[in-house]
């Protein structure tokens, strides 16, 4: 693999990749939250929807949103101080415990942080200050967020998936990341061809072998990208998929276990994202 400098020119300016870095570990921070309570916030409104469907009378529900409550320990209960949400810093100083009850605090969440920092520093490195920087920047804490939500939950949750795809057609519409006319047919042919995938499956199986959620994740990527990458990326994502659910089909020994597909289709994306301009990795 050759790395073009040229596109790392950003990387000389040490205070543009610092706020990229400090956004970063506060967006990551961030990010861990909506991991954790969306779900939660989600099947709270699934049960809700489904007494009103069924004509059955209200329940009282306890009250989530990713404002509230304030971030607490899931053990203990205890409200956490700000001096103990320094994203990384805290976990570290906390020695991945927490203060009160000295449960262990998942390791997952300093990653997350890192993580969303080291994706925020090398856009910036990339694109620098700019529109489309930030255009990238925020399509992959929406990648980020989804790819671990499926893979916790094996859902790709709509209020995610589609505001980020009619971001990008936007976004081509006028003049940024892809043309209009790649950007709506890429989409296109990116959902058909996880949904054709899909119903090949089931006619032959006659049991559903993709989530919809996929199908929308996949016309994300089409728009992004463009239809040509689409058959390369598809590949690429069924290797890795196969990666992904074979240790956990091995520890649970049940083949008929729903795998998530999501984070297999985003670090595949990502991958040919890298590979594409104005990378040129």
């Amino acid at each position: 693999m050759i790395i073009n400098f040229e596109t790392l020119r950003y990387f000389e300016f040490t205070p543009v990749l610092f706020l990229y870095c400090l956004l970063g570990l506060l967006m990551g921070s961030f990010l861990n939250v909506v991991i954790y309570r969306l779900p939660e916030m989600i099947v709270i409104d699934w049960r809700q929807q489904a007494r009103d469907f069924l004509d059955l009378e209200s329940q009282k529900e306890k009250s989530i949103s990713l404002c509230m409550p304030r971030s607490h320990c899931r053990q203990c209960l205890k409200t956490i101080r700000f001096w103990e949400n320094i994203p990384v810093l805290s976990w570290l100083l906390l020695k991945g415990k927490c203060s009160h009850c000295k449960i262990a605090i998942s390791i997952r969440y300093p990653f997350v942080e890192i993580m969303t920092a080291g994706f925020s520093v090398l856009i910036g490195g990339v694109y620098g200050l700019t529109a489309e920087g930030v255009l990238i920047l925020i399509i992959t804490y929406y990648l980020i967020v989804i790819a671990l939500i499926d893979f916790d939950h094996q859902i790709i949750p709509d209020c995610l998936v589609l505001p980020l795809l009619w971001l990008i057609l936007i976004a081509a519409s006028v003049g940024y990341l892809n043309t209009p006319s790649g950007a709506i047919l890429g989409a296109v042919a990116g959902y058909l061809s996880l949904w054709g995938i899909y119903w090949v499956y089931k006619i032959c199986r006659n049991q559903e072998g993709l989530g919809h959620g996929d199908f929308k994740l996949m016309a994300v990527f089409g728009a992004l990208l463009g239809a040509p990458m689409l058959v390369s990326m598809i590949a690429l994502s069924a290797s890795l998929g196969l990666l992904i659910a074979l240790p956990m089909l091995l520890k649970k020994a049940d083949f008929q276990q729903a795998i998530p597909f999501g984070p297999a289709i985003i670090i595949s994306g990502w991958v040919h994202l890298l590979v594409s301009e104005p990378f040129k990795f």
